[in-house]
């Protein structure tokens, strides 16, 4: 009976000892059993589990995988964060300045640095740099209606007003209507096509330099 309690005992001791400490997971499948220290724009400092008061070690970002902590948390941005150099940095780096986008030392399209943003993982994102993207897409979506409804709205009043081409006093006026309708339902699309364009640009910019600022960190 002893027997078995000392075996249940050191069961449970065992699996806790296990469950309490940090994991390293490596890019060449080693796996290091630690306590992390710090993390580092490229390196995390840590000490050797089964030797608390040993000393500090380090391993560079670009060799970390992941890192499973002992609540199991899971911190898996390190290769998307892997900063061996600021050459490096800047060339993941968008350059926002007024109404311009630039990449690499090249001006960029806005919708060019939104499709970049949106192929990132958005688990790796903040809210706010997810809530930035999706509002940028919407108003692109925005924009897309209204210059879609601006000429079909012109063909529209078009149509109708070529329904109404007998002339009586009323079918004058209702060409008149549909035409002139059509024609200022179509200038009011392209107008909020504008606005939507302008927001959505904002948007993006506003995107780019949050993107800027998770990468860096």
């Amino acid at each position: 009976m002893k027997k078995r309690l000392c075996f249940i005992i050191s069961f449970f001791g065992i699996t806790f000892f296990i469950k309490a400490q940090d994991t390293i997971f490596t890019t060449t499948q080693q796996t290091l059993l630690v306590r992390v220290m710090e993390i580092s724009q490229t390196e995390v400092s840590y000490k050797n589990f089964y030797n608390p008061d040993g000393i500090i070690r380090k391993i560079g970002n670009h060799q970390v995988a992941k890192i499973v902590y002992e609540n199991g948390k899971i911190e898996s941005r390190f290769q998307l964060r892997a900063k061996t150099s600021d050459t490096l940095i800047k060339e993941h780096l968008f350059i926002v300045e007024d109404n311009h986008i630039a990449l690499r030392n090249k001006d960029i399209t806005h919708a060019s640095a939104l499709k970049m943003m949106m192929k990132k993982d958005p688990q790796t994102n903040s809210y706010e740099l997810n809530d930035a993207l999706i509002t940028a897409e919407s108003r692109k979506n925005g924009q897309i209606a209204f210059n879609i409804l601006a000429p079909v709205s012109a063909v529209g009043g078009a149509y109708f007003a070529l329904r109404h081409r007998y002339n009586t006093p009323e079918e004058i006026a209702l060409k008149r209507t549909f035409f002139i309708g059509g024609l200022a339902t179509c200038a009011t699309s392209l107008v909020v096509a504008q606005i939507y364009k302008s927001l959505k640009n904002k948007q993006i910019r506003k995107a780019a330099l949050m993107f800027n600022k998770e990468y860096y960190e």
